[in-house]
């Protein structure tokens, strides 16, 4: 589920990205040598650079972290979240450029362990250009995640950034396994659109080569 949901948003995704490289991270793992319990380490076991090209080297990296790395708790993702952040003010405006916006994808088998925590690098990050869609995988009780998502908590300020999505409302739709990997892309990026348009329009700036009115 972890790799499907990983294939079918980022195949989408890496179409709007100018490099192709993705930074990756994992959370809740115990690290070699000394099993020490990290909730912000790079994927492909490279901190200095936790870029991974393609899709692909995102899958792959994934695969090999999990022959090496033992999952842990609890499931803390605001460092992440933070860490995201801060990549998306370092990319607001792209080498070329262009207007750059980050989107984090997150892929999650249980609820956030710190919650409190998660709400508020959600707040502190409404102004940057940044979207977070995280997916439940699995069958844990994810009904505290609605929470982070927007559209369902009315009492969230500012620019709704989160979309939630639970994996296995459409892992086998209707007992069709073959219209999953569509209409969970649909799903993941439904309110896309509408959150990048609300950021540039907040900020006042127009797309390229036009004019703010």
């Amino acid at each position: 589920a972890v790799v499907s949901t990983q294939s079918t948003g980022g195949q989408v995704l890496q179409d709007y990205d100018w490099d192709k490289l993705f930074p990756a991270y994992g959370f809740g793992g115990a690290l070699p040598p000394r099993n020490e319990v990290s909730f912000e380490f790079a994927l492909n076991a490279n901190p200095q650079d936790p870029n991974c090209p393609g899709i692909e080297g995102v899958i792959g990296a994934y695969q090999t972290a999990l022959q090496n790395v033992a999952l842990s708790g609890p499931t803390n993702c605001a460092p992440i979240i933070r860490t995201a952040t801060r990549y998306a003010n370092s990319c607001a405006h792209t080498p070329s450029g262009g207007q750059g916006y980050l989107i984090l994808l997150i892929l999650t088998d249980g609820q956030f362990t710190d919650m409190s925590a998660c709400v508020q690098a959600i707040q502190a990050a409404q102004s940057s250009p940044i979207s977070i869609i995280i997916v439940g995988v699995g069958n844990a009780d994810f009904s505290s995640m609605e929470y982070l998502d927007g559209d369902r908590n009315s009492g969230t300020r500012g620019r709704d950034i989160v979309q939630f999505v639970p994996y296995n409302k459409f892992a086998h739709v209707g007992g069709n396994s073959s219209q999953a990997p569509t209409l969970l892309a649909r799903e993941l990026l439904a309110e896309l659109p509408g959150q990048v348009e609300k950021y540039f329009t907040s900020k006042k700036i127009a797309p390229l080569g036009m004019k703010m009115h």
